[in-house]
């Protein structure tokens, strides 16, 4: 039986003794006034970083902790105020912290790129020089002391010769190869 057909006095009284229907009720019956609410003073210049339900949340959350006001609601339009009241300043609150201060302004936000002629430049997925300095370094530090074999089969690993063609290129055996590349993966951490 819907809880529906009862009026608000019982669908709080519901909702208090643990009624998951009676919850659903109240939030299809007073959501969409409560959207409205949040719509009417969601200034513009946050709707791209807050939806509607982002507020219609945070109220509902609000007030289904808040069982010591329940008792409060003497008729759905003392209900609708408190709502209204409450979604209003959750909406203001966020927009003061969003608008007047410093810190998280969003008007101070600019766009990557304002327009075609102003592009800046955005760093790339290529490594910095000293980046690849270290790593010609290390590479350096890797390859003294090892025999000259390695080095050849390594460098030409690193080339991206399979196992077969180093074998060919070198004259060995692809076993060899294998062998020689699993010493120097356990030794430094170059994948086969």
């Amino acid at each position: 039986m819907s809880t529906r057909q009862f009026g608000f006095h019982d669908l709080m009284q519901q909702i208090a003794a643990g009624s998951e229907s009676a919850v659903e009720d109240l939030i299809a019956q007073y959501g969409s006034q409560l959207c409205r609410a949040v719509r009417r003073r969601l200034n513009s210049r946050l709707r791209p970083k807050f939806d509607t339900s982002d507020f219609v949340q945070a109220v509902w959350a609000s007030f289904f902790c808040g069982r010591d006001q329940w008792s409060r609601f003497q008729h759905s339009g003392d209900f609708v105020a408190f709502l209204t009241t409450m979604a209003r300043n959750k909406v203001v609150d966020e927009s003061r912290q969003r608008l007047q201060t410093q810190k998280r302004d969003v008007t101070r936000e600019q766009a990557i790129f304002s327009d075609a002629s102003q592009e800046i430049p955005l760093p790339g997925r290529e490594p910095a020089p000293s980046q690849i300095a270290i790593r010609n370094e290390q590479w350096q530090r890797m390859l003294e002391g090892m025999p000259s074999q390695y080095r050849q089969i390594l460098e030409l690993r690193v080339a991206g010769e399979t196992h077969e063609e180093i074998a060919r290129l070198l004259g060995i055996s692809d076993r060899t190869v294998r062998r020689v590349l699993s010493k120097l993966q356990v030794r430094v951490g170059v994948g086969q």
